[in-house]
């Protein structure tokens, strides 16, 4: 038998807190508006869920508002705003856009600590090129598949829009 709903939010949530370092209401808010099946959830919904005071949902929510995360649009005739994740079809690629920056990043430097070991520490850098070199491979094909990931993404969403 599978997870339960709030199981599966639990779960989501702690994942959120860790890779956006978010607060753990608006981790579980979040996850909340992932799980959803209606096309928006309003404060109220929000709050019904959750539980928390209303100046800690409406805290979340602007937060997860301003990073982008969700936005919200209103129906004709009513007030109330509608809560929805952001940029659904474009997660993923920013998710493996994100990955791929970190993977450049830390090649780069790796490149850039043992070119300073090979001119002034050669006794450190012989010692640590094995190493280095089957690390800096996995990282090289990690970018690759990174890549190749993204541009079939993109192809993706470019065949849907």
């Amino acid at each position: 038998m599978g997870k339960s709903r709030e199981e599966i939010i639990e779960t989501l949530g702690l994942h959120l807190e860790e890779e956006y370092n978010l607060p753990p209401l608006a981790a579980r808010i979040y996850a909340i508006l992932i799980l959803t099946d209606k096309d928006g959830l309003t404060f109220e919904d929000c709050l019904e869920r959750r539980g928390a005071s209303k100046s800690s949902i409406s805290t979340s929510l602007n937060l997860l508002v301003n990073m982008g995360m969700v936005t919200y649009f209103t129906k004709h005739g009513d007030r109330k705003r509608y809560f929805i994740t952001a940029k659904k079809k474009t997660f993923f690629l920013s998710k493996l856009q994100e990955s791929r920056k970190r993977v450049e990043n830390e090649k780069n430097i790796i490149t850039m600590v043992m070119e300073y070991h090979k001119e002034h520490c050669p006794n450190k850098y012989e010692e640590g090129r094995p190493k280095t070199t089957i690390y800096l491979e996995y990282m090289q094909k990690n970018e690759k598949l990174l890549n190749e990931s993204i541009e079939k993404l993109e192809s993706l969403l470019e065949i849907k829009s």
